[in-house]
């Protein structure tokens, strides 16, 4: 992407968060994550991200249930499409048809959904989670840096005044339905 827009190719060193020192000064490019001679998506779903990235969300990422449903699913006791990589999460794909075939696009812009990381609420963290828990794993700080190994401890008080409300229209329209003899 920053090669089309005519800038230096992308270094783990100048990112904003840690990376491991071995990384710093690597170029990256579709081989740095991608074995160029097989380019294997599984590999460069995990062991191609932790390989540079040094943060506590990282690192936590293979004590996490996400990475135990990841392990299922690679090794053929999960469904496909059930497990978490860090891909699943931060390089979202789309699904286009296109004369009767499903494309399915990777999205490598990881800024698309990680600022602010609500972003990625509704196409990623729904997919598996409902919204008040997305939001409140969301907002819990530790929870997200230690890749989300447990239950939220943050709670977004602005869902329960919409659910309130959404029990009250319920409410009123169920009431104007079924006049009290």
């Amino acid at each position: 992407m920053r090669l089309a827009q005519g800038l230096l190719a992308m270094k783990p060193g100048i990112a904003r968060s840690p990376m491991k020192t071995l990384a710093h000064d690597k170029s990256l490019s579709c081989t740095s994550c991608h074995d160029d001679h097989a380019f294997d998506t599984r590999q460069a779903a995990v062991e191609s991200c932790i390989g540079c990235h040094d943060d506590n969300h990282s690192k936590s990422y293979k004590q996490s249930a996400h990475f135990r449903l990841w392990q299922d699913e690679v090794n053929g006791k999960g469904d496909k499409g059930s497990g978490v990589s860090c891909a699943t999460c931060h390089l979202p794909r789309s699904t286009k048809k296109n004369d009767g075939q499903t494309d399915v696009h990777v999205e490598h812009n990881q800024s698309m959904n990680l600022r602010p990381n609500e972003k990625m609420v509704r196409d990623i963290c729904m997919q598996c989670h409902g919204l008040g828990f997305s939001l409140d794993a969301l907002a819990d700080q530790a929870l997200v840096k230690n890749n989300f190994n447990g239950k939220p401890k943050e709670h977004v008080k602005s869902l329960d005044m919409a659910e309130q409300r959404l029990r009250l229209k319920a409410e009123r329209k169920n009431m104007a339905g079924n006049p009290a003899p």
